[in-house]
């Protein structure tokens, strides 16, 4: 079984420092660890990716491919060769920006298609997704519902629309995870950057997210 790790920030400063990428090699850990099974786990960053706008021409019908995007047409190949996603999000804007950008373009290859076949079938149809939210808010029960209302849960919602099926951590919270930071203290001024320095608490992070990568890893062997 293949699983991809996706990290939604477009932090191109942080490089392999960004939160959402180190969550990313996280979640590997911790997939290579609780498996019972051989999974291979790829790690995606769309700051690697520089994705087109989609133009709405209506074009992709014909392959499911954008004649415009080869960025994203590589994307798109690489995620229909998995069997599962995490996808990691960063909230330093409301939805990161090339996100959103292959949500408008798989919308419109499945409606597209849908248009031209009326039997067609999207190649992510009830494919497993566990969705993480994080932000630079402390980590408390306001916020971290917060992020879970105006991040979390639009991005599954998009999804659900898209025929993913969204993975449940918990009652409590059912589209996915978040996470802030621990304390005020967590953020410092950096001598290097107009940006602040972000001490994570690792710790917190991983176990505020195995819950939901040790149910998504369930759910993906036993559709598999």
């Amino acid at each position: 079984m293949k699983i991809a790790c996706i990290s939604a920030s477009n932090t191109n400063l942080a490089e392999e420092k960004s939160t959402s990428v180190r969550v990313c090699n996280m979640i590997k850990d911790i997939i290579l660890k609780e498996a019972k099974e051989d999974i291979e786990v790829e790690i995606i960053a769309l700051k690697d990716y520089n994705i087109k706008p989609c133009i709405l021409c209506g074009a992709c019908y014909s392959n499911g491919l954008c004649i415009y995007d080869e960025e994203f047409n590589t994307l798109l190949k690489a995620l229909m060769t998995v069997q599962g996603m995490y996808l990691v999000v960063p909230h330093y804007s409301p939805i990161p920006s090339k996100l959103l950008m292959i949500f408008e373009k798989v919308n419109e290859i499945t409606y597209a298609g849908w248009i031209n076949d009326p039997g067609y079938q999207s190649p992510f149809n009830n494919m497993r997704v566990g969705i993480i939210g994080h932000g630079g808010m402390v980590d408390n029960e306001a916020n971290i519902k917060y992020y879970h209302d105006n991040l979390v849960t639009p991005i599954a919602n998009t999804l659900k629309a898209l025929s993913f099926h969204i993975v449940q951590p918990n009652s409590e919270y059912q589209n996915g995870v978040a996470f802030g930071l621990k304390d005020d203290t967590c953020i410092k001024k950096s001598e290097n950057s107009i940006f602040p320095e972000i001490i994570q608490d690792w710790a917190m992070i991983e176990e505020r997210i195995k819950p939901l990568i040790i149910e998504g890893i369930r759910e993906m062997s036993d559709i598999v």
